[in-house]
């Protein structure tokens, strides 16, 4: 069908609609460069040469206050001695890195070509794990682009006619849905076999006498909005025969207002003695509350993308 109509410049008004679609492309596209660059450098530490090394120090730097140091010394081959010191979000990450490699043990190093200084003693994972979540930046990619082109340039250059198609969008909404569907069953399986089967494990995990050594409310730092804070309570306790520490409040990620932080921390004072639950396959493996919480939620949102692929799905 055609339909005959004056002449019309619509090439002005969709370019300027055009430009709600610009942000979507250059900020999905601006994530998928950081995304590959990283999974490019992580790949690279894999050709990097291996070397036999000796740990010569390793333990746990502990301050008034996060995030924890794993402070690793070792040398290599040539007699260089390398110093590493990794942060890290809890007391139990740090305790269990320096674990890995224990004083007087020998490993393998990765060292660097470029830089002796840059040897590893483990190659960089970091970068692939990122490729996970490319779907979602490549969504935005995908609409800017699309809905630029489709708004910009879809425009009969005939001034005197004007012929209607109707577009056929099914391949594109395959796409994204594609997308979005492998995007959530993968952080849904992240999320189910993480933190949940950790946590439905725990409800089996003795209890134990544990005494408080510190007692604060850490705060969590933001570049825009609001600052978030959580409890920060280091205790110890007794397993098998040796002393082990932990600062696990709970075995998901705690972050809140003060008030809430505040009164979690106060109810857990330096020098008394409380109830943790301690895993038995793990003694460094603590937590101080195993009970369900609305951080479960969480959970719902890889699920909310599997609903959103599968709804616009063409059908």
């Amino acid at each position: 069908m055609e339909r005959v109509g004056p002449a019309t410049n619509s090439k002005a008004p969709s370019r300027a609609l055009g430009c709600v679609f610009v942000p979507f492309f250059a900020l999905g596209l601006f994530f998928v460069v950081m995304v590959v660059r990283d999974a490019i450098a992580s790949a690279g530490t894999y050709t990097w040469q291996p070397v036999p090394c000796r740990i010569v120090e390793s333990d746990v730097r502990e301050s008034d206050r996060p995030p924890w140091f794993a402070y690793l010394r070792y040398t290599f081959s040539t007699g260089e001695s390398v110093r590493s010191s990794r942060p890290f979000g809890t007391y139990r990450e740090a305790l269990r890195f320096t674990r890995r490699w224990a004083a007087g043990s020998r490993a393998t190093c990765y060292l660097d070509p470029r830089d002796p200084a840059g040897t590893l003693l483990e190659r960089d994972r970091a970068g692939f794990v990122l490729l996970l979540f490319l779907p979602i930046p490549l969504l935005f990619v995908l609409i800017g682009a699309v809905g630029f082109y489709d708004v910009v340039f879809r425009v009969d250059p005939r001034p005197q006619q004007r012929a209607w198609h109707p577009a056929n969008p099914i391949a594109g909404r395959r796409f994204a849905s594609a997308l979005l569907i492998g995007a959530g069953v993968v952080l849904f399986a992240v999320f189910l076999l993480g933190p949940v089967r950790h946590a439905i494990a725990a409800r089996s995990w003795r209890a134990q006498e544990c005494k408080i050594l510190r007692s604060e409310v850490h705060r969590h730092r933001a570049t825009k909005g609001g600052d978030t804070f959580s409890p920060q309570i280091l205790y110890s306790y007794g397993m098998y025969g040796a002393e082990h520490r932990s600062d696990v409040y709970s075995l998901f990620e705690y972050s809140s207002g003060w008030a809430s932080a505040q009164r979690i921390s106060s109810g857990y004072r330096p020098g008394t003695t409380v109830t943790c639950y301690a895993n038995p396959a793990d003694p460094d493996d603590a937590t101080l509350d195993r009970d369900p919480s609305l951080a479960w939620l969480i959970g719902l949102l890889p699920l909310a993308i599997l609903a959103g692929g599968l709804a616009i799905w063409p059908r």
